[in-house]
């Protein structure tokens, strides 16, 4: 079995020498491409997987442990952009039926507090 060689590649955002597609994954690992992270995801880790996010940040591939999982995050969504896109239109649908739930339910709750306990309601959509 035939090894694959791995290349290092360092660059800034704005060097031109070095392929557009190698210079954005390179970038994206030294931290550039994963801002808008004002979002906290708590997960749990297994041995192993921490331990992969450690040496990222021992190498200084990473600056932190968040940045390195926002990194392992980011690819993984990547990769699997056909499975988002075949789940997305389901969720649409759900959240549009969750929507209409919770304004049906505000109505009944609006009627509830206008009347007393002893009278009956009939709600007409």
């Amino acid at each position: 079995m035939s090894e694959k060689k791995k290349r290092i590649v360092i660059c800034r955002s704005d060097d031109k020498g070095i392929p557009e597609k190698v210079r954005g994954r390179v970038l994206v690992k030294q931290g550039h491409g994963l801002g808008g992270r004002e979002n906290v995801v708590m997960t749990r880790l297994n041995d192993d997987d921490l331990k992969k996010i450690d040496s990222l940040v021992e190498v200084e591939i990473s600056k932190s442990g968040s940045e390195a999982a926002a990194f392992f995050i980011k690819e993984g969504i990547q990769a699997r952009t056909d499975l988002v896109e075949k789940v997305m239109p389901t969720v649409e649908k759900i959240r549009e039926l969750r929507k209409q739930v919770r304004e049906s339910l505000g109505k009944v709750q609006e009627v509830d507090s206008e009347t007393s306990t002893d009278e009956e309601v009939e709600i007409q959509e």
